[in-house]
């Protein structure tokens, strides 16, 4: 995760003897030790560390400079993750690992933002239940399952499942995305018309319950006949 020469060299001991402003990122620094770049980190590292021109840096400090930037880099690159929306500490956990972090670093992080109540699970999942809920487009199945894809404890789901009442609308949000998609089936035979909806519908997360009662509502609305109970509202 460093900004240095070929093949990514560790920056050796030596005296700092250059600290210049980076010219696309503004809030970063190159360091040079002994006449030549070392490190680049950012301007909180820098003040942080305390380190000035015609400092003497041995290896201990080296590295000490070194994680303490991967760390400020790690937390950046998750405040903005959540600045676009909430996540659970498993989420964020694997994007930091895809950018490359080390554990250490990840976990002081996570520990850091859930201490500053930014990483909350039990928040999260009550954004992602009623983010779902309210676009109608996902069943109690989906739900579930995307709530354990994000790192959500079986007991949490199950707690939050009934706190939440989540599957108590499957039937009408079925029928509500059922019918969405019913006029672009229009002209198949009841029979393809039934296995293109319910397969949907059932990707969609809803209990088998609920695909089947909104597939015959939606057909027998199709159809212009009354062999289904159609008396749930728009």
């Amino acid at each position: 995760m460093l900004s240095s020469k070929k093949n990514n060299p560790s920056p050796q001991p030596g005296e700092v003897t250059s600290i210049r402003a980076q010219v696309r990122q503004s809030q970063r620094v190159s360091i040079d030790i002994d006449g030549e770049f070392a490190i680049g980190v950012s301007l909180d590292t820098l003040a942080h560390e305390g380190i000035f021109v015609g400092q003497q840096l041995d290896q201990t400090r080296i590295d000490r400079l070194v994680a303490s930037d991967n760390y400020d880099r790690a937390k950046q690159s998750a405040l903005r993750l959540l600045e676009i929306r909430p996540r659970s500490q498993r989420e964020l956990i694997d994007r930091l690992r895809q950018k490359s972090f080390d554990s250490t670093t990840i976990s002081a992080v996570c520990q850091r933002l859930s201490e500053a109540g930014l990483i909350n699970d039990e928040a999260f999942a009550t954004y992602l239940i009623e983010q779902r809920m309210r676009t109608a487009s996902r069943g109690s199945t989906a739900i579930q399952r995307d709530l354990y894809k994000h790192g959500i404890s079986k007991n949490a789901i199950s707690a939050l499942s009934q706190q939440h009442d989540i599957g108590a609308a499957d039937a009408d949000h079925a029928l509500l995305y059922a019918r969405k998609l019913s006029n672009r089936l229009r002209g198949l035979d009841k029979i393809t018309y039934t296995r293109r909806l319910s397969g949907v519908l059932l990707r969609r997360g809803y209990p088998m319950s609920a695909v089947r009662a909104a597939v015959q509502c939606c057909w027998a609305e199709q159809s212009n006949t009354h062999d289904a109970d159609c008396d749930r509202d728009e």
